[in-house]
């Protein structure tokens, strides 16, 4: 099978970009269409159980203090605001920052901590909804330590013999930090946060047993502005091509989830996750890229704008494993100065699970970004970032760089037919990414799987 990629700034494996400034590869994705019975989750090993319900937890506490308007990150004016004891309020905001669930277990308040903070949110106008998932979500959590350790310290000790790499990601914080505001100044441009989120799911209409998959990607820039009004920035390439960079000559298995801004636009944009009445975006050709660019504009916050992409890609690639292709990777290039960069991974649960996965950022100092044989080991930064799994549903997805991502996930999946509970979230963040490097979530292609 040709593989086929869009060069959007981001390749999948080796063959799909979104450069939206944004790379992503994925080396001929094995997918499986094979449907494996979940088990109940009573039946989960212990470590999954413990993962899943803390990312049900952490995600109904961000949509929680989202839904009132509270900043989760400033836990005393939200606990000023709520009428609330301020020792709750922290306790939340350090599960909502916590990595895993050995670090949040502590913050977890008592039956009674738990039923002012919610009460006092329900008072300020949480919706309902979030109210009884944010009282289940605790609820659950207290079912699992009673099943497990029967009391919060006995868990304590349980999860501190499980892999924890809470510390990982903090290696040159500090100097990261000194130069995204450097390269913020020398080059005009800064943005608060970077997303990039790819779906894998089963190819639709794919017969039983079939190794192809859809790719739906969603990707955008929040708090993008400019520091000098004659800064012009590319946003995003589209190219689409086969293995040997020809013309793929397929673009009708290529949609916009936006089919009113491509009319207008030409491009992928999702208009109701961008900014409203942003200035014109210029589009032009290069060669045989489709290159869209922000031109000149007003300075800091009169131009401080959210500007998000989505496409979905039927029949986009293979996850079969060959002798040729032994890995599979996600790529997203950082060619602008960015305070937190996040990178999902979002896998339907019939495919078959990803294992031994990893995110490293790579130099690209030299311009481009050699393949795996020849840069592991030289280019990789000395940075480690850890992927957490997120566990199952649209509710793990949240996350406090983005009130709006599950709504973004829900609208998306909606209009290509997906339905986000039978999706399992893998995410990678790290703060100030350098300039001029490109993540890269790589793993093992799944062994197994038949023609």
């Amino acid at each position: 099978m040709r593989h086929k990629g869009v060069y959007l700034g981001t390749y999948l494996g080796k063959y799909f970009a979104l450069s939206f400034t944004l790379t992503t590869r994925v080396n001929r994705l094995p997918m499986r269409h094979t449907i494996v019975p979940m088990a109940p989750a009573a039946d989960l090993p212990f470590e999954n159980q413990i993962h899943d319900a803390f990312g049900v937890l952490r995600g109904a506490l961000i949509e929680l203090f989202a839904s009132v308007e509270a900043d989760a990150f400033k836990p005393y004016p939200a606990a000023k605001r709520l009428e609330v004891n301020k020792n709750l309020t922290w306790k939340a905001s350090k599960i909502i920052r916590a990595t895993g669930p050995s670090e949040a277990i502590r913050h977890v308040p008592g039956k009674g901590g738990v039923k002012l903070l919610i009460d006092a949110f329900k008072r300020h106008g949480a919706p309902d909804e979030i109210i009884h998932r944010t009282r289940a979500a605790f609820e659950s959590f207290d079912t699992l330590i009673e099943r497990h350790s029967g009391d919060k310290e006995t868990l304590e000790l349980m999860l501190d013999g499980l892999p924890s790499n809470a510390n990982e990601g903090e290696s040159l914080v500090a100097t990261r930090k000194l130069a995204y505001r450097g390269n913020s100044g020398i080059w005009g441009m800064q943005t608060k946060a970077r997303i990039t989120t790819f779906v894998l799911a089963p190819t639709e209409g794919a017969p039983a047993g079939s190794n192809m998959f859809d790719s739906l990607l969603l990707t955008g820039f929040l708090g993008l502005q400019r520091l000098r009004p004659e800064t012009p920035w590319t946003l995003l390439r589209l190219r689409s091509y086969q293995d040997d960079g020809t013309d793929l000559g397929k673009d009708h298995l290529s949609h916009s989830l936006d089919r009113g801004s491509q009319e207008k636009w030409g491009l992928p944009l999702l208009t109701e996750f961008s900014t409203r009445n942003m200035q014109p975006l210029a589009v032009r050709k290069d060669d045989d890229e489709l290159v869209v660019e922000l031109l000149e504009g007003p300075v800091g916050k009169q131009g401080n704008m959210d500007i998000f992409f989505g496409r979905i890609d039927r029949s986009f690639a293979s996850l079969k494993r060959t002798p040729e292709d032994q890995i599979g990777e996600f790529l997203s290039d950082y060619t602008l100065p960015i305070e937190n960069a996040q990178f999902d991974v979002i896998i339907h649960e019939d495919l078959p699970p990803l294992r031994d996965f990893s995110f490293n950022l790579f130099s690209r100092l030299d311009g481009h970004l050699p393949p795996p044989s020849q840069r592991r080991g030289k280019l990789a930064l000395p940075i480690p970032i850890e992927v957490r799994d997120l566990g199952l549903g649209i509710h793990s997805m949240a996350t406090p760089l983005y009130p709006r991502y599950t709504d973004l996930i829900s609208k998306s999946f909606s209009q290509v037919g997906l339905d986000p509970a039978r999706f399992r979230t893998l995410r990678a963040t790290v703060e100030f990414p350098p300039l001029c490097t490109t993540g890269v979530f790589s793993f093992p292609l799944p062994e197994g799987i038949d023609d």
